[in-house]
């Protein structure tokens, strides 16, 4: 059984799902624009062996709001905070999308506080990011979607009318074989708790703002525990390129790799096929 409490870092007010304590902690750090209930496909398992911990970042879910104040430096104060104030002892930290470049960066930052990290999917090289098109437009309609009245049903509608990032020729969400009704209805609810300022840098062409705090052969470097990266379809729409995995190997002194077939960045957690990530993910972490 999940909670949700409140915890104030006196920069944010941030909730937080807690699962019960059945081992130890683990902390589950969720992607850009998404909220806690994201990791809700793997819970029930992690939990039987794991005292889980999942924020919802500022601006996300239902912690506050903090117009402005969207980088990663105040994304990562919150994190630390969260580690020292709630969670108060080492916890393996498994991050998704830009959660894992925060879990990377805390594990750099206390490695006395992350024993492993779990790399879920992202870029994790200037070179990759820079080659990667940027498209504003996408984000600028996710930034309306979020400061819209519409219902939720009506968002549903809208969100499945978007194309997905990193696909071309260029695919709509709703017509991705995957992707049903209901998981559109999911993302459309997450985006009526997103405060629109999250994504001003990306609708604005301004997403090097965001990346400027990871400089990525450093933030590998720093990196002393265990990694396991885990790989998306590029095809699909995953971010974590090959280049990218031969890279993070060569720097980390001890990463493990797995590629997740026949999904995209999602890694399975939106459609719920999430038995091979569960797979790679539960074998490490018995393994630590």
């Amino acid at each position: 059984m999940f909670k949700e409490h409140r915890f104030n870092t006196w920069a944010v007010e941030i909730n937080y799902a807690e699962g019960p304590p059945a081992g130890p902690p683990l902390l589950l750090l969720h992607g850009y624009t998404g909220r806690w209930q994201g990791f809700l496909p793997v819970l029930p398992v992690l939990s039987l062996n794991w005292h889980v911990y999942a924020p919802d970042y500022r601006g996300h879910g239902t912690s506050e709001r903090v117009p402005g104040r969207y980088g990663a430096e105040d994304y990562m104060g919150d994190i630390d905070a969260f580690v020292q104030g709630v969670v108060k002892e080492p916890a393996v930290v498994f991050g998704h999308s830009l959660g894992a470049l925060f879990a990377l960066a805390l594990a750099g930052r206390r490695p006395a506080d992350v024993p492993a990290v779990i790399v879920g999917d992202i870029a994790l090289s200037r070179e990759t990011w820079a080659a990667r098109p940027h498209n504003e437009e996408y984000w600028k309609g996710v930034r309306n979607l979020a400061a819209s009245e519409a219902s939720v049903p009506e968002l549903t509608k809208l969100v499945g009318e978007l194309p997905v990032l990193g696909m071309e020729p260029p695919v709509k969400y709703k017509d991705l074989p995957e992707v049903t009704s209901v998981e559109l209805r999911e993302w459309a609810k997450s985006l009526t708790l997103l405060d629109p300022g999250v994504v001003d840098c990306h609708a604005e062409g301004r997403r090097h703002e965001l990346l400027e705090a990871f400089d990525f052969e450093p933030l590998l470097r720093a990196v002393t525990c265990p990694v396991l990266l885990l790989q998306g379809d590029t095809e699909l729409g995953g971010l974590l390129t090959d280049d990218d995995v031969h890279f993070a190997m060569s720097v980390l002194p001890e990463a493990y790799h797995v590629k997740i077939e026949n999904v995209g960045h999602d890694l399975g957690l939106g459609s719920f096929q999430v038995a091979p990530l569960l797979r790679a993910v539960v074998n490490f972490l018995e393994s630590l």
